[in-house]
């Protein structure tokens, strides 16, 4: 469950959670980019697997999304336990640099207090069991073209995993020792890929982490199912 906390912009949860989060000898993240307005498979993604993930990396293009998980948890048990205990993001070319998030007023919900605002940066760093990981959208990297420029940048930083967006394709190489990941898009893949996002598994005791991408299939009624590729 997260604190809900803003310690630094592109971060929510309690400045504990997340030192605890690179202190950890293990971790699992949820990577997660390209929602683009499809909120329903986000709140389904976060459902399913957020209460067994430590952190939920959102590599841009959605944070509207992220928004309205946020104001729903805030009414939901459900859905607030479900949200990770470190959250991190960055700005896609679709989003904005700053949210807020509306909160009810009162007891019936019809209205709605300021709530807070947070601020969304197009980078961050974030520490995991031990490794470094660089989180970007990618337009900024001509991630559309090759990885290099992003790869580059993460290894400047020291960072052993770059993840990004943009593409809309599930993605992994590893370049010298970095890992460039993409988990594709859960609503508007390209490239004939499938409906996807990733769980990252981290182990101090490893020289890289694990990655499960996971595809998305529509069901009945506006459900969604899950599968390992």
């Amino acid at each position: 469950m997260n604190a809900l906390e803003r310690p630094v912009p592109g971060f929510l949860g309690s400045v504990a959670d997340i030192d605890a989060l690179a202190a950890s000898e293990g971790a699992r993240v949820l990577a997660l980019s390209d929602t683009h307005g499809h909120y329903s498979v986000v709140e389904a993604i976060l459902r399913e697997y957020g209460p067994d993930c430590d952190a939920l990396a959102f590599a841009g293009d959605g944070m509207w999304d992220i928004v309205q998980y946020l104001e729903r948890a805030y009414e939901s048990d459900k859905l607030a336990q479900a949200l990770p205990p470190v959250l991190a993001f960055v700005s896609g070319n679709g989003d904005g640099e700053e949210y807020r998030v509306g909160l009810p007023e009162g007891g019936d919900g019809a209205k709605t207090c300021p709530g807070f605002a947070f601020s969304v940066p197009d980078r961050l760093m974030l520490s995991v069991a031990g490794f470094r990981l660089f989180l970007a959208h990618g337009h900024r990297h001509s991630v559309d073209v090759s990885p290099e420029i992003l790869v580059n940048v993460a290894q400047s930083l020291d960072c052993d995993v770059a993840l990004f967006g943009h593409t809309h394709m599930p993605f992994q190489e590893t370049y010298s020792r970095i890992l460039a990941l993409n988990p594709g898009s859960p609503a508007r893949p390209r490239g004939g890929s499938a409906p996807s996002f990733a769980l990252v598994e981290f182990d101090s005791t490893s020289i890289a982490p694990r990655v499960r991408f996971m595809t998305v299939r529509e069901g009945m009624l506006g459900s969604f199912h899950f599968s390992e590729n």
